[in-house]
């Protein structure tokens, strides 16, 4: 039988693609639901800081090439999340929002 972990996100989940995408998806869902910001801007920032949470986790925050390399990750961390949150609002009709949805397209 498989054990099950005690914890969601570990150290090791947090610095994966599907850590750090699942981290920017909800968390900049819930800056849009309850806060208002708009999702296009704040995802991007939101993916900056789960892709630098994630080198600093990993102890490679002082090393300029994992530095690099974190950099165009965050483009792809939040490209991976848009799709991923448009994926899961399912079909919303362009221009009627009812209310905020948590899962929201971000481009549109």
């Amino acid at each position: 039988m498989a054990t099950i972990p005690d914890d969601f996100f570990t150290v090791a989940s947090f610095s994966t693609l599907a850590g750090c995408v699942a981290i920017t998806t909800v968390v900049t869902g819930g800056l849009y639901k309850f806060v208002g910001w708009q999702p296009a801007k704040t995802g991007l920032i939101v993916a900056f800081l789960a892709v630098a949470a994630g080198l600093f986790l990993a102890d490679k925050l002082s090393d300029p090439k994992a530095d690099v390399v974190g950099f165009f990750n965050a483009f792809l961390v939040y490209l991976s999340a848009a799709g991923a949150s448009d994926g899961a609002s399912g079909a919303v009709v362009r221009g009627v929002a009812p209310g905020r949805p948590f899962f929201r397209p971000w481009f549109r």
